[in-house]
């Protein structure tokens, strides 16, 4: 089969900035003791671990555990509207991003939104960077539909060349994944973020100035230095979908089942959006590990005895990935290509860490399993709980060594994610609980 690539799509680049100012088991009376909600076409949708829209079970795999699901956009006001699956859910970043059928990007989407312009009747378009690459688009406006929610008239991103090309200012932010397949290809018709952040910039691509992090472009022309950066206003940026329901808004729940240790081809849970706002979400035994304005916390790993303080919880990076094999002493696999970044140790590992939010909040104990990377790949699943690899940080994104709970977390346990200044039966959000 073909050895999936490292997927971390964290947007931790933006984290600081966009802040706006364990439940393991089968049973249980809610969603804090991992029972799956069933899809109610109200405010929980099917969740679906496959191999992609480019895999299919037990065929080579173009996607390991990637938790997708199918969003409907339309037109603002309209019935004019398109159906898209395999839309990865992510909590580490917020907004909707699909690519575009234009004949290059090779996604889904084909549907005529209408732009998001500037004063001056300019395009407005995003570099949005992920710790894997960046995606770079128009910005354009929809009513979004998941499940029985709808945000109406929020501002998504459409993943496309075709009207603007690429800035030279997002070369830096690594791999263009502005396609479907390729060696960089996004391997997914889109990102649907759900993380703690309302907007996916915040204050600091509001204000013109050395502090805007130049994510947001104006478009003037379609020649190559035709867009140039911008300041645009929070309520306009690309926002958690979420965060914009009128009902259900301050979170959502990622409810997945466990699977055997070899993996499993697929695997079907659900989404669950509101926290306590209905009988289906509520946190039951669930514990809160809230989070700061980089929506990160403290994981300690007593193998070191040492604690990593911006760690966070990752439902769109496929492994758990963390620290190095110079620190863990777990070997790291051979080859090239990506799968060197990932763990491969001689037997499967049991390990042990916590998770702690602010001062004073109590630590999450955390049993997780690592296999070898090269085995868990040529067994032709998707879903696995073991997969992990390295978090060594990145000197360019200004990241410390840490730990990235991905999908892999996620299998058995109900996770939930709190929106910034949300109101929960938890205290106000941001957080994370399991």
């Amino acid at each position: 089969m073909t050895e999936p690539r490292v997927r971390r799509v964290f947007a931790s680049a933006l984290s600081v900035i966009a802040a706006a100012g364990c439940g393991d088991g089968s049973g249980g009376a809610n969603a804090g003791n991992n029972r799956i909600a069933p899809p109610d076409g109200v405010n929980v949708v099917a969740i679906v671990v496959d191999s992609g829209p480019l895999g299919s079970a037990g065929a080579p795999v173009g996607y390991v555990n990637g938790a997708f699901v199918t969003v409907t956009v339309c037109v603002p006001g309209t019935a004019n509207c398109q159906a898209i699956d395999h839309v990865l859910v992510d909590t580490g970043s917020s907004g909707l991003r699909l690519l575009a059928n234009d004949g290059r990007a090779g996604g889904e989407l084909s549907l005529g939104l209408p732009p998001l312009e500037d004063v001056a009747k300019k395009a407005v378009a995003e570099c949005f960077p992920f710790v894997d690459g960046f995606t770079w688009g128009q910005v354009q406006l929809a009513d979004v539909r998941v499940g029985g929610e709808m945000a109406a008239g929020i501002a998504v991103q459409v993943i496309g060349e075709a009207a603007y090309p690429v800035p030279d200012q997002c070369l830096g932010f690594g791999n263009d994944e502005d396609t479907l397949e390729g060696t960089s290809g996004l391997l997914a018709n889109g990102i649907l973020g759900v993380g703690t952040f309302v907007q996916d910039c915040g204050p600091a691509c509001a204000t013109a100035g050395s502090g805007n992090p130049g994510v947001y472009f104006a478009c003037g022309s379609s020649a190559l230095g035709g867009c140039v950066e911008t300041a645009v206003a929070a309520a306009d940026q690309v926002s958690n979908p979420v965060a914009r329901f009128p009902t259900d808004d301050n979170g959502v729940i990622v409810e997945l089942p466990s699977v055997p240790p070899g993996g499993a081809p697929t695997a079907s849970g659900s989404l669950v959006f509101g926290i306590g706002t209905r009988s289906n979400n509520g946190l039951g035994s669930a514990v809160i590990i809230p989070v700061d304005d980089k929506g990160t916390f403290t994981t300690l790993f007593p193998a070191q005895g040492t604690q990593y303080p911006e760690s966070f919880i990752d439902s769109g990076s496929n492994g758990i990935y963390f620290l190095s094999g110079t620190v863990t002493g777990i070997p790291n696999c051979t080859g090239t290509g990506g799968i060197e970044r990932f763990y491969c140790p001689p037997g499967p590992l049991t390990l042990s860490a916590a998770n702690q939010g602010a001062a004073g909040t109590p630590t999450v104990p955390v049993s997780f399993g690592i296999a070898n990377a090269k085995v868990l790949f040529g067994t032709n699943n998707a879903a696995f709980s073991n997969l992990g690899g390295e978090n060594a940080g990145s000197s360019s994104l200004n990241l410390p060594a840490s730990f990235d709970w991905g999908l892999a977390f996620f299998y058995g346990r109900n996770v939930f994610t709190a929106i910034e200044g949300a109101a929960t039966p938890g205290g106000t959000g941001p957080y994370f609980a399991y």
